[in-house]
């Protein structure tokens, strides 16, 4: 299903909801406390959907996560990926995708639930049926603004339970790269429609450019205000290995078992772990592979559920 600002009524999700309904007394978190330290039954865990992040990070509700990555190093490839499995777990899904059209970022889907370069007409249609109540659409391509942008988030939730949302990327939502009280205050303002609705946001976003590319970038190296890493919960890093990549195009000797992409776990505020995760890629499913040598899967789309009892 998509979702076009100027079709819908946003009025009510304009405006910041009342402060005072925010003082409560502590008493109505025992359950919240219980939960966290015993997980209730109909509350499985969520994770990125591969095995080997699956110890280290969860995807809990009301958080912001920031991926980050330098350009063309697949940070948005790798956030679609994440998104299916997510639908994979049962949750419900809402990207907002500013440089892409809705077709091309199906397209792309479609191959990674596919696990090859071309997909089966009836399988396409088999996959869009089933993401109905699992995925929904931004239709939107272009510049938006934090007042928008937030406003869908909220309706999205309202209207649709959304449980993740994807705002592909912050460059598109706050003009100039050095608006630095602007790109805060957006950030700021998606960790309280996190924190009020629930939803996971995901935020994608630009690394600063450094003398060479070939190099891994941090959490210190986001583009934009500093503050950017400090206000969400979890930053992640993509990075592409580049330098294993020139080495097989020009014939020079190369380790194959260097991992084609790392993904860095480099802050996580409610979790205890940190981490660095290879990927190896495949370039006709867009699928980032666990292991070298492992096949791309296709999307069981019967059997789709979850991921608790595989891990």
């Amino acid at each position: 299903m998509r979702l076009i600002a100027d079709d819908l009524d946003l009025t009510e999700y304009l405006k910041d909801p009342e402060e005072g309904h925010k003082v409560r007394p502590a008493a109505e978190w025992a359950q919240a406390v219980i939960d966290s330290f015993y997980r209730p039954r109909t509350a499985p865990k969520v994770g990125l959907g591969f095995q080997k992040t699956w110890a280290d990070f969860e995807c809990r509700p009301a958080e912001v996560s920031l991926w980050a990555g330098i350009n063309g190093h697949g940070k948005s490839q790798f956030v679609g990926h994440v998104s299916l499995n997510l639908c994979q777990q049962g949750q419900r899904v809402c990207v907002a995708s500013l440089e892409m059209n809705p077709g091309r970022v199906m397209a792309r889907m479609s191959r990674q639930a596919w696990g090859a370069n071309e997909p089966s007409m009836d399988f396409i249609k088999k996959f869009h049926g089933w993401t109905d109540g699992r995925l929904w659409l931004y239709d939107h391509v272009g510049n938006s603004n934090p007042e928008t942008m937030v406003a869908i988030i909220r309706y999205a939730v309202d209207k649709f339970k959304v449980q993740h949302f994807i705002v592909d990327n912050l460059t598109k939502v706050v003009d100039g790269e050095d608006n630095y009280n602007a790109q805060k205050d957006f950030v700021n303002r998606l960790c309280t429609v996190a924190h009020d609705t629930g939803v996971h946001v995901h935020l994608v976003a630009h690394v600063r450019k450094s003398r060479s590319e070939k190099e891994q970038p941090g959490k210190f190296d986001v583009k934009g205000a500093g503050s950017i890493t400090d206000l969400v919960d979890n930053v992640f890093i993509v990075w592409r290995n580049k330098a294993k990549e020139e080495a097989a195009r020009t014939g020079a000797e190369f380790d194959p078992n260097e991992p084609d992409t790392i993904l860095q776990l480099e802050k996580q505020r409610n979790g205890e772990t940190e981490g660095h995760y290879g990927f190896w890629f495949d370039s006709g499913s867009l699928q980032y592979l666990e292991v070298r040598g492992d096949l791309p899967t296709q999307l069981k789309i019967e059997e789709a559920v979850g991921l608790e009892e595989a891990f």
